[in-house]
């Protein structure tokens, strides 16, 4: 039997994620093998790690971790038809029925019934991951692997960013993470006016302003409200990503969001919104929340984006063994990256 190397998380509690070895899994009929060329680490991975509340209702170890990652077939199943052998691949993180009232009114994004890589099954931090045929993507030969691993966070990127037409308006990015900063290059190549990054921690401020943005603001160190409406002209901005899952950083947005603004939330936090509701009608604001990508336009849009100039390299601060994993994951939790990369 075979065997391949891969990060586990064995059992729950804080803790309990290891390097090691589990035998390299049978292709069914409707699968592909895909030898893992780089899986990068999400935010979900330091969740898991440290078994808060996202994990423990989610989870059930022990099961490899990882899901951001792009690879190449070595193996298909007797079924397989629209892949091969020797394609460049990566998928979406969220494997849905494709047979759902939601799934059949292209709604996948939320599909009753998703399964999620890296959470519900095994995931891609490890050698080789097994994947079905329908969710499997072709990439751009252009892209370095480690770039076509990112793929899946910058969906949630393209996917909040493209709800609502931001072209030629005004956007506030708030949370400069790595998917927020992609969203910051994804508004300006979609041609917003102006992006304004909202962060606390400078690196990350520094690397939304080297991904496009036209100023960050920072909270601990300025009025939020009172700057961002004097850099949008004293009238604020039309459009909010949130990608922090801060609900006091939301709530804020609404003191230099433009009546009949939108505010897209896709980051997920632990405390409740709690809406004005009097300001929240009077205003006409509109609050969209945003899961995942759309399977398979935002894939699509995503292509179109890299066709029409979109560079996400620079995001990718750290590339790493993946035996180095734990570095990689304390880099995280500490916020002193941009996305880390791990090479199996």
């Amino acid at each position: 039997m075979e065997m391949m190397k891969c990060v586990v998380k064995e059992q729950k509690g804080d803790g309990y994620v290891v390097l090691t070895e589990k035998p390299i899994p049978e292709v069914g009929d409707n699968d592909v093998l895909i030898r893992v060329k780089a899986v990068a680490i999400c935010g979900t991975d330091v969740h898991i790690k440290h078994w808060d509340d996202y994990a423990q209702k989610r989870m059930n170890p022990p099961t490899i971790i990882g899901h951001e990652y792009s690879g190449v077939i070595v193996k298909v199943g007797k079924n397989v038809k629209s892949v091969q052998i020797g394609d460049v691949v990566n998928s979406d993180s969220h494997l849905v029925c494709g047979t759902c009232d939601l799934c059949r009114n292209g709604h996948s994004d939320v599909c009753y019934n998703t399964v999620v890589i890296g959470v519900h099954r095994d995931g891609a931090m490890a050698e080789y991951i097994i994947i079905p045929e329908s969710d499997v993507n072709k990439c751009d030969l252009d892209l370095p692997f480690e770039q076509m691993a990112l793929m899946e966070p910058l969906g949630v990127a393209v996917h909040a960013a493209m709800e609502f037409p931001i072209a030629t308006k005004k956007v506030a990015v708030i949370g400069c993470g790595p998917i927020g900063c992609m969203g910051v290059a994804v508004a300006k190549t979609l041609g917003a006016a102006q992006v304004i990054g909202i962060e606390l921690n400078e690196q990350r401020g520094q690397m939304a302003l080297d991904m496009g943005a036209d100023a960050v603001v920072n909270p601990l160190k300025e009025d939020t409200a009172a700057r961002i409406k004097e850099l949008s002209g004293g009238l604020g901005v039309d459009f909010v990503l949130d990608f922090s899952g801060n609900a006091g950083a939301v709530m804020g947005s609404f003191d230099y969001l433009k009546p009949d603004g939108t505010v897209a939330i896709a980051g997920l936090g632990p405390k409740p919104l709690e809406l004005p509701c009097e300001r929240f009608v009077t205003s006409g604001f509109c609050i969209k929340g945003v899961s995942g990508r759309e399977i398979p336009r935002t894939w699509e849009r995503m292509k179109g984006l890299f066709a029409a100039g979109l560079d996400i390299s620079k995001v990718i601060t750290h590339v790493l063994p993946l035996e180095e994993f734990d570095k990689g994951l304390e880099l995280m939790e500490k916020g002193q990256c941009g996305k880390v990369v791990l090479k199996p």
